[in-house]
């Protein structure tokens, strides 16, 4: 059995045990490194002598990355880019809908330059950071935070609490090439921006 796996039992079983109540359940040849192993990758925290408390899905996700570090990181990279697509849309929400995302996996795409192309692989390697390139071959399973690329020759950017975001007509266009998802997002950016897109969307669904 995985940490993970084994993590998913204990979250079942008791949000809070000891060494010895673990030890009484659970057969180990090393019950301690287990825990500690557990506590260091963040699925667990130790919260007394002999006693630990399962993180929940979130508590594991902000411990093991850190999503707001995860924007900031690209105002150093002193190269344009534009936030498009989910991230467009979370942006112009005001972080208010957020789709395509759940625990564990958390995507972060970018339009960047193609000429920049290659440093933009040196700054995420130099960081540490996974990414991922339009239509390329996955090497590895990607999960976590990460970022995926669209290298573009040119594109229009505007800017949206101090990040370069892709345009609200853009944005919207999104929304409604992937309405069954983006439906909730598409009424809170009219209503926010006064769009005059609500009627005309109703009506659309309602001739289908």
């Amino acid at each position: 059995m995985s940490y993970h796996e084994l993590w998913n039992v204990l979250w079942s079983w008791k949000r809070e045990f000891t060494v010895k109540e673990f030890t009484s359940t659970f057969a180990s040849p090393d019950a301690n490194k287990v825990l500690h192993d557990m506590t260091r990758k963040g699925l667990l925290e130790k919260v007394g002598w002999g006693k630990y408390r399962v993180n929940s899905s979130e508590q594991y996700l902000t411990k093991k990355t850190n999503i707001a570090s995860s924007y900031d990181l690209l105002k150093e990279a002193g190269m344009r880019y534009a936030l498009t697509g989910p991230d467009a849309v979370f942006f112009w929400t005001k972080g208010g809908y957020q789709a395509d995302r759940f625990f564990g996996f958390y995507p972060i795409h970018l339009k960047v330059e193609t000429h920049c192309l290659g440093k933009w692989e040196k700054f995420f390697g130099s960081r540490k950071m996974k990414f991922y390139i339009e239509d390329q071959p996955l090497k590895r399973t990607l999960f976590g935070v990460f970022y995926v690329l669209y290298p573009r020759v040119d594109f229009e950017v505007d800017e949206v609490d101090g990040f370069c975001v892709s345009l609200l007509k853009e944005t919207v266009e999104y929304c409604q090439k992937n309405i069954y998802s983006y439906e909730p997002a598409l009424e809170m950016l009219d209503e926010m921006y006064s769009l005059g897109l609500h009627t005309k969307y109703m009506e659309a669904k309602t001739n289908v």
